[in-house]
């Protein structure tokens, strides 16, 4: 089981993703709780109309549960899945709402909470939500049996490598819109790069597939795809390490 998410404030982008029934071949509202919302939309218009009475403006926290495509939770399990993640991230009691979408026969779940406290009108405070997540999800493939995912963080009861870490949720969201799908294109610059021999030829490699190297803020390469997202480089190559991708790119002048 795969559980990530963060806080985030663009309520609209959310409505417009969670009730996509384009992309999906299932979009079931599931459950709302603590709201005077029947929709998801009204739901999150109301989480953000709560918190302009504070000074937050990540108003809204979105987790994404995920079994594997062959484990099919009953009702019950999915909702001791929520329960247990939101007792976790510290957000027990909070207003939330569920909606589970079905793709290519996989099932999935958002739950999406509201951060805001309305007893004290104050945001609660996230901390170490990742780790949470990988804890949770170790914790919910006891309870229910399932086999053991690998954890990017480590502390797993499954066997083999750690994994490398996955797209960041607003750059699967974002590849979503443009077309670009983050995992697609890691596989694809990694097989460049393993087929250039020095970074001159990776350069050229990577123009011919539409992505500039430009030089990123803190690091000395990103990527900028044809729809003029920047991406990390390193983020977009598998099993190479950081001296590696240093000691290859040698040499090619850091683009302005």
């Amino acid at each position: 089981m795969i559980i990530n998410g963060g806080s985030r404030k663009d309520g609209a982008f959310f409505a417009k993703h969670l009730t996509n029934g384009e992309k999906n071949e299932r979009v079931t509202l599931c459950e709302i709780r603590n709201l005077a919302a029947v929709t998801v939309p009204d739901a999150l218009r109301e989480m953000q109309a709560v918190a302009m009475g504070t000074l937050c403006e990540n108003y809204f926290y979105h987790a994404n549960i995920n079994p594997r495509i062959e484990e099919q939770l009953t009702v019950q399990q999915w909702q001791t899945a929520a329960d247990r993640l939101e007792h976790n991230l510290g957000l027990k009691g909070q207003a939330r709402f569920v909606v589970e979408h079905q793709k290519e026969g996989r099932t999935h779940r958002h739950v999406l909470w509201s951060r805001i406290d309305v007893s004290s009108m104050r945001a609660i405070v996230m901390m170490n939500d990742y780790e949470k997540h990988q804890a949770t999800a170790r914790e919910l493939e006891q309870l229910f049996g399932l086999d053991g995912v690998s954890s990017v963080l480590g502390g797993t009861r499954a066997s083999g490598p750690r994994p490398a870490r996955r797209a960041k949720t607003w750059e699967s969201f974002r590849g979503h819109e443009s077309g670009i799908d983050p995992f697609e294109m890691k596989r694809l610059v990694t097989d460049l790069f393993r087929a250039s021999n020095n970074a001159a030829e990776f350069a050229s490699r990577l123009s011919t597939h539409d992505f500039q190297l430009v030089k990123g803020d803190r690091t000395g390469f990103c990527l900028r795809d044809k729809a003029g997202h920047l991406h990390s480089l390193a983020r977009r190559l598998d099993g190479i390490s950081a001296a590696q991708l240093l000691n290859f790119m040698q040499g090619l002048p850091t683009p302005a």
